[in-house]
């Protein structure tokens, strides 16, 4: 959804300028649900189409009610540095920019049906102003696929999808992702799980064996009942201190799913797709079409592909391909307090968490 061009004032330098767009990432924003929070996990791609270099001054997101009354509002402006979380707040005529959504967490009683988001931007060295607005109605997100935690044993989330997750800030204007049309995230909800001991320990020693990792070799497996729809297996594992994958962009360009080494995805149905990469070379236990059962083993966590260590990267997605990102709660899983596992409510994790998963293979 495009707004055109407001005005906060009569701005006749501005107004034969041009107009700016917004536009949200993805099409449909949704609500992940944590403990006492609302999570709203988007992106606005702004496309400044005057003539003029512009500055985003404000950034305002305001929660309406059905009559259009506020509910709540929260904002980062040139009051203070709030107005410095946002890394991409220059853009130049006919340029586009990503911005991620900072004012991501919201109170689990807000009414986040209907939010209004209003970009103020300052124009060069004069005192004039832009404002461009964008209507919002994000949705909770509850999944079909019952789902479990893909791995056993005490796990630790090394990236999750938190605002400053990697998998979080995909930037679809950048290089590859312009080379390959992708204008969705499909990690927008991803984790890299890693095995540790006690102590968050990956591995014993220096670790330049895999066989020393914790993970490695441990068993991956099916989060709920689904067909292998893709799959590959024969890429070798990295080490520590070597990278058996050179990726290229040519290489990339002829196999999008090299970065992924060795990887299964799963259909589960109903527009959920399962993506787990980084698969022990010579593990992958499924073939393309099989149907598999929830806790069915399908490989185990290795080192191969675009990975710096040994983990599983797993993300649930729209399908099979560049399908936009979805959260995923997991059933049978326990947090760790500080002095014991506890069990997760809402079933949703991330960044930072130790957890492991009460199902027994």
């Amino acid at each position: 959804m495009k707004y055109a061009l407001l005005l906060l004032a009569l701005l006749p330098a501005l107004a034969m300028a041009g107009e700016v767009d917004l536009a949200q990432l993805p099409a449909q924003p949704l609500i992940e649900v944590r403990a006492n929070q609302q999570i709203v996990n988007f992106d606005v791609l702004l496309t400044n189409n005057t003539a003029e270099e512009l500055e985003v001054s404000r950034y305002q997101l305001t929660v309406l009610g059905p009559k259009g009354e506020m509910v709540a509002q929260r904002r980062l402006d040139t009051n203070g540095m709030g107005i410095l979380t946002l890394p991409n707040r220059v853009v130049k005529p006919g340029e586009k920019v990503v911005l991620f959504n900072p004012l991501y967490s919201w109170g689990k009683d807000v009414p986040l049906g209907t939010m209004r988001l209003d970009i103020a931007l300052d124009a060069g060295e004069t005192s004039e102003k832009v404002l461009a607005t964008l209507d919002l109605h994000p949705r909770r997100y509850e999944n079909h696929a019952k789902l479990i935690l893909p791995v056993t044993g005490r796990t630790f989330i090394h990236d999750g999808h938190d605002y400053v997750s990697h998998h979080r800030r995909l930037d679809v204007t950048g290089g590859m992702a312009t080379a390959l049309g992708i204008d969705t995230n499909m990690t927008r909800y991803a984790y890299d799980f890693v095995i540790v001991d006690e102590k968050g320990r990956m591995y014993r020693g220096d670790g330049e064996k895999n066989e020393d990792w914790y993970g490695f070799g441990t068993p991956v497996v099916a989060p709920a009942d689904g067909v292998v729809v893709a799959m590959s297996d024969g890429q070798p594992d990295n080490t520590k201190s070597h990278k058996a994958l050179k990726l290229s962009m040519e290489a990339f360009m002829a196999n999008h799913n090299l970065p992924l080494g060795n990887f299964v995805i799963l259909d589960h149905g109903h527009g959920e797709f399962s993506t787990f990469a980084h698969f022990k070379n010579g593990s992958v236990a499924v073939k393309k079409g099989e149907h598999v059962r929830q806790g069915q083993q399908i490989g185990q966590m290795g080192f191969s592909g675009d990975a710096f260590l040994v983990h599983l990267h797993y993300q649930l997605q729209r399908d099979a391909n560049w399908g936009e990102g979805l959260p995923s709660y997991f059933s049978d899983v326990e947090r760790f307090d500080g002095s014991r596992f506890v069990p997760v409510a809402d079933g949703q994790i991330d960044s930072g968490d130790v957890v492991r998963s009460t199902r027994r293979p």
